[in-house]
């Protein structure tokens, strides 16, 4: 009984094997690349200025993330939401202003900061941030 069992087995993976290998084409098949490695191929080549679309999309989603990762640390969410919003849409606008084609889609698609747009934060958070005035720290036992 045990052998009929394995007898069918065996025979079934045989017919599925070449069954398998039956419908393979003879020919080896070139690796075809996507439209999406394609496109970044040929961004990587024009380093040039990003699209106007691009700038907004980046604008958006920048602002949005800013103002979350500011938020995560807030004790008065309410509050500070529109304070870190204008100070997130300030530095969103000023990266977006000179904002290359490669930092832009490393951002939009791999989701990704480059080098260029941390120094790029940097200048536009300090201009954005210099003259505003900063909320003051817990006023502990009269002390100023």
């Amino acid at each position: 009984m045990k052998t009929r069992k394995t007898s069918y087995l065996f025979a079934t993976l045989i017919v599925s094997a070449l069954t398998i290998a039956g419908c393979s084409s003879d020919e080896a098949e070139a690796p075809k690349a996507s439209a999406g490695t394609a496109k970044k191929a040929v961004h990587r080549i024009d380093s040039g200025e990003a699209t106007e679309p691009e700038k907004r999309q980046f604008e958006k989603e920048f602002s949005a993330k800013c103002v979350a990762r500011e938020l995560k640390n807030s004790n008065n969410k309410d509050v500070d939401e529109k304070r870190f919003q204008e100070s997130c849409d300030c530095i969103a606008e000023h990266i977006m202003k000179d904002l290359s084609e490669i930092d832009a889609e490393k951002y939009l698609e791999d989701h990704e900061d480059t080098h260029t747009l941390q120094i790029k934060f940097d200048a536009a958070a300090y201009f954005c941030l210099q003259n505003k005035p900063q909320p003051k720290g817990p006023h502990l036992f009269g002390k100023p």
